[in-house]
């Protein structure tokens, strides 16, 4: 996985690693098909718990088993990639400043 590095994922679809956690896949060439932005979570509850967070923010999101991202469980952020890009950042502090051990929320 290369932070930043756009990569096909078929069907006209591309993805970028803003941070380890989080993927953003894009459709460029689709008009009418829109971004949506994966945030990825080792346990169900800290899946749980910022999926809370975004339902009281507001967002539409889907909660399930991790399958674009290597961790367990994934939350699918319809659009919004602001908030991804927020979320990477902070993602990536995080890993920093834990030496690039830590891959937890």
């Amino acid at each position: 996985m290369r932070i930043g590095q756009f990569f096909s994922l078929k069907k006209g679809r591309v993805g970028q690693y803003l941070s380890p956690r989080v993927l953003v896949v894009r459709t460029p060439f689709r008009q009418s098909a829109g971004e949506k932005c994966y945030l990825g979570f080792k346990r169900l509850t800290e899946a749980q718990k910022f999926a809370q967070y975004l339902a009281v923010m507001g967002h539409t999101f889907q909660l399930r088993r991790g399958q674009m991202l290597p961790q367990n469980y994934e939350i699918c952020l319809q659009g919004n990639s602001g908030l991804a890009r927020q979320l990477a950042y902070w993602d990536r502090a995080d890993n920093r400043s834990m030496g690039d051990s830590h891959d937890e929320t």
